[in-house]
Order: C-alpha cells, then sequence, then structure tokens
C-alpha cells in the first residue's frame, strides 16, 4: 500500500464519514471480542513466569482410588508421587505440590498478622517452575530431607512484615510456628495456578496423614512432570503407566487409576474433577465462537462496502476504460478495505485490553482463583504476547476477505458503460 493510496482510503472516509465511522466502530467492537476472548486463552495458557515450562510440562492432579464397593477421587498422596513418579527416568524432574494451604502469618512480637496461601513441596520445585529471586534463594534438598524449617516468601508479604524485602534471615510465623526466610520472590499471580503461594516451604516441615482407606494414595498433592521436550510426552506416558502398574502389584484392596493423565496444561485446565477434559471438543467450541464473531460482522460490513462501491462505480468505470484490469480494481478494494479493517483493528486490539484489565473478575478469574488469598493481578508479561498481535493481524484479514470479497469481486467485473452510468 503507496502513499497514494493511503491518500484515496483517507478521502473515501471524508467523503462518508458517518458510514466511515459504523464501518471502523463495527470492525472494532467485531475484533475486541474475539481478541478478549484469546486474551482470556492465552492468559490462562501461554507460558509465563515462574510457569514459562507449561508448553513441556504434563500434570497429574487428581487421582482415583478403586475397591470393588466404592470409588475414591482425590489429590495424590505424597508416598504415591514419590514412589510413582519420582522414578520416572524419561522426564527431565518431577515435583510434588500441596498448594492451598490457607494459615496466619506474622512475626515474633509483631502485631501484623496476615492469611497467605502456603505452598508445601520440595527442592525440585524450583527447577519445574522459574522464579526470580529479589533475595536469597529457594531451599536445598537437604534442607528438605532434614525438615529444616525455612521459607520463600513473596514480596508483598515481606514488605508487610517487615516494611522491606531484605528478610533473608529473618523469623517468620506459618501458624505460630517459627521459620526462617531464605529467599524473597516477586508476587506471583493467582492465575499462575500450578506455582501459585505467597509463602513456599519444605514439605517435610509440617505432617501430612495418611488416608489409610485408600492405601495412602490419596492425599493433598499434585505432580508436575517436566519433560525435556514436547517430543517426551509420549513416552512418558508410557513410563508413568508402567510405574503405576508396578505400585498397584503392592496394594492390597485396590488400585490407582490415572484417568488419562498426566495431561497437557491445556487439558489440566479444562480438567473437571475426575473427568478428563475433551480436548477437541473445547477447539472445536472456540473455533465456532470465533466463526459467528467473524461471520455476523462481516455480513453487515459487507452491506456497507457494496454500498460504498456502488458510489463509486463511474470511477471504477472509467478506470477499466483507461485499461485497469479486474484483477487490479480488485486488490485495490482490498487494500483499501483492508486499510480500513487495520484502523478498526487497532481501536478494538486497544478496547480488547481495557476490557480485559477492567473486567478480569469476570472475564478469567475461575472458583479455583478467586478462593485464592493473593491478586488475581495481569502483568505486562502475561497480556502483552506476540502472538496476541498476530491473532489480532490475522482475524483483521479474514474479516477484510469476509466483508470486502464478494462486493469487491462483483464491483471490479462490471461492464464498462454499465460502470460509467452507474447502473
Amino acid at each position: 500500500m503507496n502513499r497514494v493510496l493511503i491518500k484515496q482510503v483517507l478521502g473515501t472516509l471524508r467523503e462518508n464519514p458517518l458510514l466511515s465511522l459504523i464501518s471502523i466502530v463495527g470492525t472494532a467492537l467485531a475484533i475486541a471480542m474475539i481478541m478478549a476472548l484469546v486474551i482470556a486463552y492465552e492468559v490462562k495458557s501461554a507460558g509465563y513466569r515462574p510457569e514459562t515450562n507449561r508448553h513441556r510440562t504434563l500434570y497429574v492432579t487428581r487421582g482415583n482410588y478403586v475397591k470393588p464397593q466404592s470409588n475414591s477421587s482425590s489429590y495424590n498422596s505424597f508416598r504415591l508421587i514419590k514412589e510413582v513418579f519420582y522414578p520416572l527416568a524419561t522426564p527431565q524432574t518431577v515435583t510434588a505440590v500441596s498448594s492451598g494451604n490457607e494459615r496466619l502469618i506474622s512475626i515474633p512480637a509483631g502485631r501484623n498478622e496476615y492469611k497467605a496461601d502456603v505452598c508445601y513441596t520440595d527442592e525440585r520445585f524450583w527447577n519445574v517452575f522459574e522464579f526470580r529471586f529479589l533475595a536469597g534463594k529457594p531451599f536445598t534438598e537437604e534442607d528438605v530431607q532434614s525438615g529444616i524449617r525455612k521459607a520463600v516468601v513473596n514480596e508483598s508479604l515481606a514488605r508487610g512484615l517487615y516494611g522491606t524485602a531484605e528478610v533473608v534471615g529473618k523469623p517468620v510465623l506459618v501458624s505460630f510456628v517459627e521459620y526462617t526466610v531464605c529467599g524473597v520472590v516477586p508476587d506471583v499471580s493467582t492465575f499462575a495456578l500450578s506455582a501459585y503461594a505467597e509463602v513456599w516451604t519444605p514439605h517435610t516441615t509440617t505432617t501430612f496423614h495418611p488416608n489409610m482407606e485408600t492405601e495412602d494414595t490419596t492425599g493433598n498433592f499434585c505432580c508436575y512432570i517436566l519433560a525435556r521436550s514436547r517430543s517426551d510426552f509420549t513416552a512418558i506416558r508410557e513410563e508413568a503407566a508402567r510405574s503405576v502398574k508396578q505400585f498397584n502389584a503392592n496394594l492390597r484392596d485396590g488400585t490407582y487409576e490415572l484417568n488419562g493423565q498426566p495431561e497437557t496444561h491445556f487439558l489440566s485446565i479444562y480438567r473437571q474433577g475426575n473427568e478428563q477434559a475433551n480436548g477437541r471438543g473445547i477447539v472445536l467450541r472456540y473455533a465456532i465462537v470465533l466463526a459467528i464473531l467473524l461471520l455476523v460482522p462481516a455480513i453487515n460490513l459487507s452491506g456497507m462496502t457494496l454500498s460504498r462501491m456502488k458510489k463509486r462505480m463511474p470511477e471504477i468505470g472509467i478506470r477499466k476504460a483507461f485499461g485497469a484490469t479486474s484483477g487490479r480494481l480488485l486488490m485495490q478494494i482490498l487494500y483499501e478495505n483492508l486499510l480500513l479493517t487495520l484502523i478498526g483493528g487497532a481501536l478494538g486490539l486497544a478496547i480488547s485490553y481495557l476490557a480485559v484489565a477492567f473486567m478480569s473478575d469476570w472475564l478469567l478469574v475461575t472458583e479455583t482463583v478467586s478462593m485464592r488469598e493473593g491478586a488475581a493481578s495481569l502483568s505486562a508479561e502475561m497480556t502483552v504476547n506476540p502472538m496476541v498481535f498476530i491473532y489480532a493481524f490475522l482475524f483483521c484479514l479474514a474479516l477484510n476477505l469476509l466483508s470486502a470479497g464478494i462486493p469487491a469481486w462483483r464491483t471490479s467485473r462490471a461492464n464498462i458503460v454499465h460502470a460509467i452510468y452507474g447502473d
């Protein structure tokens, strides 16, 4: 698109400002609705700190213990993760995480008390999830093995307790039990479902009572398996199935079932309890919604485009008389409409970011997120993603072709005489 074409488009906008405004606003609203869905999906599924490895992580969240007359579905016990998933040779590493533990946090002789979400985990946690440490470092394998009461805290909690983030080596009380702060990390958004907490401590610093009714297979832990690459997923699932089979051979009364796990991040966020998500069905629903959001405004914009083209029929007839081909006219009309669509698309993208920022509670917050003490905040890393802008351009291009394709084709093939006289 050159300067002459841009001047022509601006001239067309000035000729009929009301029709042009309606066209731009219609495009903007269509793109805004689509991009709000895309941004919401990206926040839930794209990788960002500390969950930068979502694309190569497999999830085992809920297991199923089955006996002849009963069925128990719950999170996993640490014993099960240790015996079934820790020994896996194919993954890069495996971690056990018990999150969602609300505790009272304070300091000795301090007045401030906070309710905070505590995560009990192992030293491998810091290899699966990538945290940036503002001060100190994570607890080590030796700390976990020895049950030493160390804690990593987020920045907000550190400042709330001590007025500064420089709290490494200082005491903190977790439900009135004293821990020593070994590290401080930036606040983690509650949208980071797997890595989120406000305090992280070794799982050996507290007691998790075994559930003997399920032969200590169910408990409080989720398992996250970091693969070296996505190509290892199949091998990891096969190895996990063999490990479960071997584990079940030592159970007396029942068996443990994986229920389609380990599964990808995409499937894990749509899992409902013990039911595995239907990936194809989810993709199909998204595709149908996006198609409707594209087709409905495209039909309306197509009518306005055709009306605008009819007013320009004499101009098109004269250009054809001077040798302009149908193909050249078709491309010019499409280019002109694409420029209008891009203006509307840029406006729509801005509206979509505003909608996500001010309506995040409605668009993004799930029941799990709402139950957490921390903030459901959106960082620039979570929302400003190059793929979002690529999606926006592709949707603008698709909307342009759908709304202007047929009118442009009909106009470019019009008879020269009929076009000049505006028939």
